[in-house]
């Protein structure tokens, strides 16, 4: 999936330059070929091959993904593809947030309460 992403990302490159065509022949011949050729349809479409998934999300169309297919692409197991657009979904390594040290208010001490007196 890393070789398909680095490949959309020269090919849409706004300047193109010499080594440039070299990388490209190169990544191309290291993809498979069913799933090259399902990329170069979504190309010759007019859409990239290849979405950022976000936070449930494909950038390409920004639906949500269902929650399994994001399982299966953390796994690494196998590729998938938006159910909608038809784009290759790539998961990024997404930072981990860390929580905020919570700070626990201390105890004030009370007076106890005086006990109702029985005449």
């Amino acid at each position: 999936m890393q070789h398909l992403f680095e490949l959309q990302t020269y090919e849409y490159e706004a300047t193109v330059q010499p080594k440039t065509e070299e990388i490209i022949r190169a990544l191309r011949a290291r993809i498979p070929a069913p799933i090259l050729s399902h990329y170069d349809r979504l190309g010759a479409n007019g859409k990239k091959g290849v979405a950022r998934l976000s936070h449930q999300t494909c950038s390409g169309c920004h639906l949500r993904v269902p929650l399994s297919v994001v399982l299966d692409l953390k796994h690494g197991d196998d590729l998938r593809c938006c159910d909608n657009c038809g784009r290759y979904l790539y998961l990024e390594e997404e930072p981990v947030a860390v929580a905020p040290a919570v700070v626990a208010k201390p105890v004030r001490n009370r007076r106890p309460k005086p006990v109702a007196q029985m005449a």
